[in-house]
């Protein structure tokens, strides 16, 4: 038979070439489809979120929306679908195991992960997800609707923005040293900002819209009783090390690391309480079952960071508990030395790097560096003389800093509320110390404490009125918050007044109160050192305590031994602050008599049944009027025992030096992974 060149064997001819071709270019190739990718996907995305945008709003969006016709926009996700398929493809076909490699970086494969206890985890890559990924609900329930989790994508992508270039090194400033940054041990923000880009959760709040948003899950279907939640994961999801996140990491996560009693872990579990049972139901798909109908019950699956079973199942307890920089995630990115044997400790740098395997869309920086001063003008120095790119000044550095000619040239001056702000308190130890009550078990002594602070003056001449007075814990901007509350006024007479009802007498005319038992009014006051704000505050305080009678004694404390202070609860009294974390705070974290125990977050060892009834209630009541109603009820209860004297909301303040371009703020905070650096090869050293 004569042989013949045909059109097959054409196109297996070309396909052939092909491979060998995107062989030869390899990463290079893949970082700049990757990047065309990006800015198409964004561009649909922008397109379809336009199309959702009700068209009686009117201007130039509407009009848009107005010329979209519905086959335009099955042709949108047909074009999203192929964009997907294709950026797959070339990743198998240049054999990367990456998912958004950093753009212009060098075309070498990537380094093997560190090595760990028990010998690195086999490099595997989840598979690339295709069209019928996307319409599989062989994991679902039948009869319950399935949603779907739109792509991932930024509000503001910054490769779609003029003279945008990848690379180069961020530097932030931390006010205070962070202990561990171990997911699931760290208890201060710091912790929480480096786990934020390492790990990942199936969902997060839009950062426009706070609506809860699919991350790691691409799909689920939600109990309309409010019972059980089922979950798909992306199949494109990996880990650092292009391990898969799987059905049973989220399980492990939850029941055995989470809920393992022997790792110290206990403000977290008293934060996720909701899910009574998990079963894995395959690979990637697995259902949660909760104890009982809940406000908060989808919100909680959704948030909480999902851990590699693989890593962490190779260390004990004791391990977890006593190691500082075990941080290992799905997210943008990684710890620039993940080495068990040589972990992360303080007080050094905190280094990420971009996660060359991250899945969704890339960030555009190649590090971001925390380093740590606490002396707030050592702070501003370093950030005026060029070494870091943001901090967070003091009140008085930003009134001064923002109308001094020139600055805001070469700085972005950043100031608003979002749903981390939270809020400054001082804090009164109700507990026992060596077998007696302290002084402020008693209502009448904390609220004495309260009218004795000029909270108006306090925020006048230290905080140079940049934050309001608050009254309770809930935010203001928030349904939460009682409005018709208004704050304790300042009243000496008043205080004094309490005080002696409380039995708190100068009793022997030295000038000192002392209680029936002839035992002097004394405490300690702690406080973080490094903040001019916070020591004129003490001082401000323990010259009011010294006019009634009361004796104030200031214990400045460096921050990264504040954790073990409040899990000890070895203190009289403490000021810091509260940050949120969710647009409807639960407050059983801080506030129910289980978080006593057990280093919860119950430190000051508040024990009120009328206030644990009412957490409860508000947690099992679905109705958002009526739990508003619930949680205004708290709130009042808040403010008449005084637990904490509630002293300022916080807005959020940020220097951000000009040379980093696309800085937004959020309801959510800040998203650094959509800013860039102008020019990412000179300036801060790497």
């Amino acid at each position: 038979m004569q042989s013949r060149f045909g059109l097959k064997d054409f196109v297996l001819l070309l396909a052939i070439i092909a491979v060998g071709v995107i062989g030869i270019l390899g990463w290079r190739q893949n970082d700049r489809v990757w990047e065309k990718t990006l800015v198409l996907t964004d561009k649909v995305n922008q397109v379809a979120a336009a199309q959702r945008e009700q068209p009686a709003s009117g201007g130039r969006g509407a009009e848009a929306v107005e010329r979209l016709s519905g086959e335009q926009a099955r042709q949108n996700q047909a074009v999203l679908a192929e964009v997907a398929r294709l950026s797959s493809r070339v990743e198998a076909l240049a054999g990367a195991p990456r998912v958004g490699a950093p753009l212009g970086e060098a075309t070498k494969p990537p380094s093997p992960p560190p090595a760990t206890v028990g010998g690195p985890a086999p490099e595997v890559t989840a598979a690339p997800a295709t069209v019928a990924d996307q319409h599989d609900e062989s994991w679902a329930r039948p009869g319950v609707p399935v949603t779907r989790a739109e792509p991932l994508h930024l509000a503001r992508p910054p490769q779609a923005m003029d003279g945008y270039a990848p690379g180069g090194t961020f530097v932030e400033v931390f006010e205070g040293q962070p202990r561990t940054l171990t997911p699931y041990r760290y208890a201060d923000v710091y912790g929480q900002r480096v786990v934020d880009q390492v790990c990942e959760s199936l969902g997060a709040y839009d950062p426009q819209t706070l609506k809860m948003e699919g991350v790691l899950a691409d799909a689920w279907q939600y109990d309309p009783d409010g019972m059980w939640l089922r979950v798909h994961i992306n199949p494109r999801a990996v880990f650092s090390d292009g391990t898969p996140v799987t059905a049973e990491d989220a399980r492990w996560t939850y029941q055995d690391f989470l809920y393992n009693p022997e790792i110290e872990a206990d403000r977290f579990r008293g934060t996720y309480t909701a899910v009574d049972k998990i079963e894995v139901l395959s690979d990637r798909a697995l259902e949660y079952t909760f104890k009982e109908k809940r406000f908060d019950s989808f919100d909680q699956v959704f948030g909480y960071p999902i851990i590699p079973k693989h890593f962490y199942s190779q260390f004990t307890p004791r391990q977890i508990n006593e190691g500082a920089g075990l941080v290992m995630g799905s997210g943008p990115y990684r710890l620039e030395r993940l080495d068990p044997s040589n972990q992360w400790a303080p007080p050094q740098d905190v280094v990420l790097v971009r996660n060359e395997r991250f899945w969704g869309p890339p960030p555009s920086m190649d590090r971001l560096r925390y380093r740590t001063i606490q002396d707030s003008l050592a702070r501003l120095t370093d950030y005026t003389n060029g070494k870091s790119d943001m901090i967070r000044p003091s009140t008085d550095q930003f009134r001064l800093k923002v109308d001094e000619p020139g600055f805001t040239n070469t700085t972005h001056a950043l100031n608003w509320v979002n749903m981390r702000s939270g809020y400054s308190f001082i804090a009164w130890q109700c507990g026992e110390r060596n077998g007696k009550l302290r002084p402020f078990h008693d209502r009448r002594v904390r609220m004495a404490m309260t009218h004795l602070i000029d909270r108006q003056r306090v925020s006048r001449d230290i905080y140079k009125n940049l934050y309001t007075i608050a009254t309770g814990p809930f935010s203001p901007s928030t349904e939460q918050a009682d409005p018709d509350i208004k704050p304790w006024p300042y009243d000496v007479d008043k205080a004094k007044q309490l005080l002696e009802e409380a039995g708190w007498k100068d009793r022997d005319n030295d000038g000192i109160l002392e209680n029936e038992q002839g035992e002097r009014f004394e405490f300690e006051f702690v406080f973080a050192t490094g903040s001019e704000s916070t020591e004129r505050l003490v001082a401000y305080i323990k010259d009011q305590c010294a006019s009634v009678g009361i004796k104030c004694t200031p214990r400045p404390t460096d921050w990264s031994i504040f954790q073990t202070l409040l899990q000890n609860r070895d203190f009289d009294a403490i000021t810091f602050a509260w940050s949120q974390s969710a647009p409807e705070s639960d407050p059983n974290q801080i506030w129910h008599s289980s978080q006593i125990q057990n280093q919860g977050d119950n430190f000051i060892q508040w024990n009120s049944p009328e206030a644990d009834r009412l957490i409860e209630a508000g947690r099992r009541e679905t109705d958002h009027d009526k739990r508003m109603l619930v949680w205004h009820e708290l709130h009042r209860l808040f403010h008449e025992e005084q637990p904490y004297t509630f002293m300022l909301n916080l807005s959020w303040l940020r220097f951000v030096n000009t040379r980093i371009e696309n800085v937004n703020t959020y309801k959510t905070g800040i998203e650094q992974r959509e800013m860039f650096i102008k020019t990412p090869n000179q300036g801060l050293l790497n």
